[in-house]
Order: C-alpha cells, then structure tokens, then sequence
C-alpha cells in the first residue's frame, strides 16, 4: 500500500467514531472492543501528525482537522459503497430494496407483493420495515421507499399511491358492551384511543360530526396503526382507522365501523425514489405494479367501507 495512504482499517473506525463521536458505539457498530477502535485512532492520528479528537472523557469532539478529514472520508466511502453496489448488481440477479413502513409493510405490501415477485421472477426483492426517513445518499442500497405524508419531500421522485378516509371502529364485543351508543355524541362517554402522533385526528372527525371532542382526553396512546387496531381488537375502546389498513379487520369482522362519518387522511401514502431513478427498468415494473394495486386497493376500501357502515 502507498505510504500516503493510511490504514483503511484505522479510516474505517474513525468514520465510524466520528459519526457517533463516541469510541464505544463505534466498537459496537464494527464488533470490534473499545480498545481496538482507540488504539487505530491513535495510530491514524500518528500518520497524521495532529489530533482528529478533542478527548474529555467519554464524550468526543472532532478536532478542525477531524472536521476536514471527516468530510472528505464520508464523501470517499459513500464512493466506494456505490461502486460497490453497483458492480454487485451487474454480475448478479438485480436486487430490488424497498424501506416501508412496518404497519404498511404487514397489513397491505407484504399479502400482496407475493405476486409481483411470480411476475417478476428475475428480480431478488428485499422489503426492509422502518420508520425512519430514507435518505438516499447515506443509504444507497436502498432503491426506493413508500412513505406516510404530504409528498413534499426535496431530492425524490414522489407519487401518490392511496389516500385514505378515517372513521372510528370498535371491537364486535366492545360494540356489544357498549350501552347508549346509539349517535355520533354519545362517543364523548366512551373510551377513546388516539394516535401519539401527529396523525392523530379525532378533532377534525368530531368537527366533521358537528359535535364537541370530550373534556377528557385520558385514553391509551399508541404511535402504529398496528397497535391501534390491536388495542380496539382487544376491546379496549373506539379508535379512529384508515380505511387502507382496517380494510381486512372489517372484513374478518374483528373490527365494525360506527357512524356514516368520515374525514380524509391530512396525509397519504407515496412511492418514492431518487430523482431520475423512476425510469430504471426494475423501478418501473415495481411501480407499474404498485399503481395497479393500489387502484384495486383504493376501489375494494370504497366498497367494504361501504357495506361495513352500522346504524348504531
């Protein structure tokens, strides 16, 4: 190796360490002790004649020149992971990554993506489940992503697959329990389970019915629509669904819908990927076939929501 060159292995860690600015969550992210991450640290610093850290205890700072040299290695090994990435998929099956959410991923893609993977046999697809956002250039094996919002996302290509309309629902049993439910008001003396998000939208429902929220806003929280429908399944009260992700549980009647009453999700749902990438061959048959889809999706939502409406 060149002697300009210093260890790749020392560089490997300090990216590492600098991105956590700790050497113990370094180690950790690499499988490798403390110890050994200090010591490449303190040989890389050697070669290069000046601190990259500033040291107080446990908690590190990058030194100017740690600054500088942070930069340039991040932008150096974001080449060679794209490099790599991309001669990985011209010798091999093309591989085709999607981030979705995990409420989104069980209820709706993961029932269905069976059959874009029968059509698209040559085609190795990875769904990978988070709520995080996807930042494309720190996560370049990530193709594309479907994402919960507004579409108004800088650097992507964005479109709308599903919008959705909201209404409470409730347990079968929880229906029977609950005596005096007869009219969109008397929902204010039963226990309501809301969104510890900001997709929570009992008040605009309450508006769309033309009646005062409840004094009282006690009630479980849960921040997945995953968790919601659980807690209703299990009787624990009246929570508001979208339509896309109850449509099963109305189905199987797990859940009822009360009341001829609904508001349209403030957000939707989109297919996103970097921009320019929508034309990819493999990105377009993904979603062709999610377009398609979601338009049988969307019209089955309308119809089930449709029979499911209870005179209560």
């Amino acid at each position: 190796m060149s002697r300009d060159l210093p260890s790749l292995n020392a560089v490997r860690m300090f990216e590492a360490a600098a991105r956590h600015q700790n050497f113990t969550r370094a180690a950790e992210q690499l499988f490798v002790t403390q110890g050994a991450v200090s010591r490449q640290i303190k040989r890389l610093e050697q070669d290069l004649h000046q601190p990259l850290f500033h040291r107080d205890g446990p908690k590190l700072e990058l030194t100017d020149a740690g600054e500088r040299f942070y930069k340039a290695v991040e932008e150096g090994l974001g080449i060679i992971r794209r490099s790599t990435l991309e001669l990985k998929r011209l010798s091999a099956i093309p591989t085709l990554t999607i981030s979705v959410l995990p409420s989104f991923a069980a209820n709706w893609l993961v029932p269905r993506i069976v059959e874009f993977q029968r059509e698209n046999g040559n085609i190795e697809l990875r769904v990978a489940a988070s709520y995080e956002p996807v930042d494309f250039v720190r996560r370049p094996d990530v193709d594309v992503a479907i994402r919960f919002g507004t579409g108004q996302w800088k650097g992507v290509y964005s479109e709308c697959l599903i919008n959705e309309q909201i209404f409470p629902v409730c347990s079968p049993g929880f229906l029977q329990g609950a005596k005096g439910l007869r009219q969109p008001e008397d929902l204010v003396r039963f226990q309501l389970i809301y969104a510890s998000n900001d997709n929570d939208q009992w008040d605009q429902w309450f508006e769309a019915a033309h009646i005062s929220p409840p004094n009282d806003l006690r009630g479980p929280r849960y921040s997945d629509e995953l968790l919601l429908h659980q807690a209703a399944i299990k009787g624990q009260g009246i929570t508001l669904a979208r339509s896309l992700l109850v449509a099963d549980e109305l189905h199987s009647g797990r859940l009822v819908r009360l009341f001829d009453i609904s508001v349209a999700s403030r957000n939707s749902y989109y297919f996103v990927c970097p921009t320019g990438q929508e034309t990819e061959e493999k990105i377009q048959l993904l979603l062709h076939w999610l377009r398609h889809e979601a338009l049988q999706s969307n019209s089955a939502c309308e119809n089930l929501v449709e029979a499911s409406r209870l005179a209560v």
